[in-house]
């Protein structure tokens, strides 16, 4: 399944990002992971998984770091 067909098309998500051995989960809207996905596609620097949880189980997750600039339109 790729992340477009699971990412719900609004509210917030939770994310995992591994990089270098070090593993950060972080709760993002949705919009911003869209984002953050398109920018990776290009040049892949990192692993994303989207992990299925609830919302209640984020609450105590951090944002993502910078999640404004990943919701920025692309044009």
């Amino acid at each position: 399944m790729t992340a477009a067909a699971w990412l719900p098309p609004e509210g917030d998500v939770h994310l995992r990002i591994r990089v270098g051995g070090m593993v950060f989960d972080y709760v993002s809207t949705a919009t911003a992971v869209r984002g953050l996905i398109r920018d990776w596609q290009r040049k892949p620097w990192c692993t994303i998984e989207l992990i299925p949880d609830t919302i209640e189980g984020c609450r105590l997750l951090p944002r993502l770091p910078c999640e404004r600039l990943w919701v920025a339109d692309p044009r």
